[in-house]
């Protein structure tokens, strides 16, 4: 039979490893995330790039950022910073409850 002192330590040690695991399951969440938002931003800035193909095809890259129909990238742009802080938000929170 084991000692009490024993059994405290083999608790702490299983509870490590829950956390352990709990924690790898969030990072490969976060990191799942990531990679469907990363292609959703390529996709869009595809099928962006086909309906402006005169601003980016004038070679202006510049210049081409003052032009009308450059809607669809400077909306690509916002939402992929607000992503951006949304995740760094959720990853500081995380980080602050260890």
């Amino acid at each position: 039979m084991k000692t009490d002192s024993e059994r405290l330590i083999r608790l702490h040690r299983r509870a490590a490893e829950l956390k352990d695991q709990r924690e790898r399951r969030g990072i490969a969440l976060s990191g799942g995330v990531s990679l469907v938002f990363a292609v959703l931003l390529i996709a869009a800035l595809t099928k962006t790039d086909r309906f402006y193909q005169s601003v980016t095809g004038s070679g202006f890259t510049g210049s081409s950022l003052l032009s009308d129909s450059t809607g669809g990238y400077i909306l690509a742009a916002v939402i992929a910073f607000f992503v951006g802080v949304i995740l760094t938000a959720v990853i500081y929170k995380i980080r602050k409850r260890r």
